[in-house]
């Protein structure tokens, strides 16, 4: 009965983890936190260079958070091409983190070891020929000392290790977001591919600074002061109708980003050629009295 007693006991009794078992769960969640985190940087990266390209700073627009995700998984995997070039950049990324590695390890330690040895020699003969000189055991003690049996330095290789792979994400991440952002920020600028809607704005006389009197279209808006640039603004008049009678100097307006009441409109660039170009873009405030009226069109009405 005892024997039994003594059996059920050792079965109850829980045998304790072991240390060397990886934590399952431990390494899905700093995954999932370290995806999320990479995901997000990419969407915000991705945002800004988009709105940059039209001298527009994403943090002024107010975006939702889960929105930057979506901008990243557009980024990374949103065309084929994109999904390509993902792959090729983390190929890349694997090998330029072994290769830093290595580098950290091999050349970098053996010049630290080289030149250690280099210092140690001399220390060691001032020792040596004056052993009684009361720097001479501090000098023995400290080439003596063996720094590797502190825990901390192994948590600063590990640390060092984790610097360097984060570092090449980081990088890859970037150029892949604004590689793309780049890209979709100048087929959406000109008008030829872009697939931004075409806006028609209709609101009151004496209401916008910048517009056509349907009655009058010939009639510049008069009664407004500035501040700036008034080439910029000269430039914008008599193209606030969209015209597309020509085909090699089409007047499209597009609608960019609509955000807390303001709605950002630019008119496309009509040719793709000179990519140094970018479009200027009018802010205007969403009227709240129902006086004010926006139309969203994929084309023109007229050719």
């Amino acid at each position: 009965m005892i024997e039994l007693n003594s059996a059920a006991r050792k079965s109850v009794v829980s045998t304790p983890p072991d240390p060397n078992e990886p934590n399952l769960l431990g390494k899905v969640t700093s995954l999932v936190v370290l995806l999320g985190a990479g995901l997000y940087f990419t969407g915000w990266t991705y945002r800004w260079a988009y709105f940059s390209f039209f001298n527009l700073e994403v943090s002024t627009l107010n975006f939702p958070f889960d929105s930057f995700y979506l901008a990243a998984f557009h980024a990374l995997f949103g065309s084929p091409f994109a999904i390509i070039r993902t792959a090729i950049a983390l190929i890349l990324t694997a090998t330029a983190i072994h290769l830093t590695l290595w580098l950290i390890k091999h050349p970098v330690m053996a010049s630290l070891t080289t030149l250690t040895k280099r210092v140690r020699s001399p220390l060691l003969n001032y020792a040596r020929q004056h052993p009684n000189a009361w720097l001479s055991q501090g000098i023995q003690s400290l080439v003596n000392f063996s720094s590797t049996q502190f825990n901390s330095l192994q948590f600063l290789g590990s640390l060092t290790i984790e610097i360097v792979i984060v570092l090449w994400a980081l990088t890859a991440l970037f150029w892949l977001a604004q590689w793309q952002a780049d890209t979709d920020a100048w087929l959406d600028a000109v008008n030829e591919t872009s697939t931004l809607p075409i806006i028609t704005v209709v609101a009151p006389d004496n209401t916008v600074s910048l517009g056509r009197q349907l009655d009058n279209p010939l009639v510049n808006p008069s009664g407004f002061r500035i501040i700036g640039d008034q080439d910029l603004y000269q430039r914008l008049l008599g193209k606030e109708l969209t015209d597309t009678s020509n085909p090699e100097t089409p007047i499209v307006w597009r609608l960019l980003t609509d955000r807390d009441g303001y709605f950002y409109i630019f008119p496309a660039l009509p040719d793709k050629r000179d990519r140094t170009l970018s479009p200027p873009v009018v802010m205007m405030y969403e009227s709240d009295g129902g006086d004010q009226l926006m139309i969203l069109s994929p084309p023109t009405s007229r050719n």
